[in-house]
Formats: structure tokens, sequence, C-alpha cells
């Protein structure tokens, strides 16, 4: 192996962010005013006219330079940056989420430091879910305390 692969296993996992339209684009900008400039973090946009097997395309380059245990987040169960990131994930190693979110951009790129594949993929899953709430009901029950 070349000093490159064995830098490319040894890394921090990626993140391809894959969405429709450029949802993904501007969702790593929001994340970076939090987070700052994030390594290996990179949004592909499915846009109208674009046939999925190109779009499979893209999102195969880019993970030619990421690690093994990279995730992509999509951003619709069912839709079309989904079904292509699951059909990646058959033959890669790489794991796959849909239902974006800013909170579950800010997990992938924090958990991603201690996880790879499936367990990073639990992790932002959990996050997904967990950033769901209803802000008054929060609210009333911490204010009960």
């Amino acid at each position: 192996m070349s000093d490159t692969s064995n830098e490319l296993e040894e890394g921090i996992p990626g993140i391809v962010i894959v969405t429709h339209g450029k949802f993904g684009e501007e969702l790593v900008k929001s994340a970076e005013m939090i987070m700052g400039p994030m390594e290996s973090v990179k949004a592909l946009s499915l846009m109208p006219g674009m046939e999925p097997a190109d779009f499979m395309a893209e999102i195969n380059k880019v993970l030619e330079s990421m690690t093994e245990g990279s995730l992509l987040i999509s951003d619709l169960f069912g839709g079309t940056p989904a079904n292509v990131s699951a059909a990646i994930s058959t033959t890669r190693n790489v794991s796959a989420v849909a239902g974006l979110s800013l909170g579950m951009v800010i997990e992938a790129v924090t958990a991603r430091m201690g996880m790879r594949g499936e367990e990073l993929a639990k992790a932002v899953i959990k996050a997904g879910r967990d950033g769901c709430q209803n802000i008054l009901v929060e609210v009333q029950e911490l204010d009960s305390l």
C-alpha cells in the first residue's frame, strides 16, 4: 500500500451531504458558522434534470478521496439522494442515513473523531431524533423544576 492509502485508512471519516437542490450546501455553511471550517465535509446537490447515475458517479468520485467508514447523509428517506446513497453503501465501506438536519451534521463532525461506520451512523441518527422537540413543552418542563 502507498502512503496515501494508509493516510486514507487512518484519517477521519468523511461526511458527504447529499440533497435535493442546494439545501446541503447551505446547511454546511450554517454548520461552519457554528463549528468553523470542517475538514472532509462535502455537499453534493441533485439538481433538476440530473440523472441518478450521474449523481451516483459524482458521489463515488468524492468518496474516493475519503477514508473507509465515511458517512453519507441525505435529506429525505426514499428520495433519490437517499436511494443513491443506499446503493453506494452496498458496494463501498460507507454508511448512509437520511433525515438531514443541522444537529445531525454537527454530531457527525464531532463524533467522527472517535467513531466511524455504523457506530457513527447510529450516533448521527440519535442526534436527529433528539433534536426534534416541542419547544413549548420542553420550556414548560424546565420551568416546573
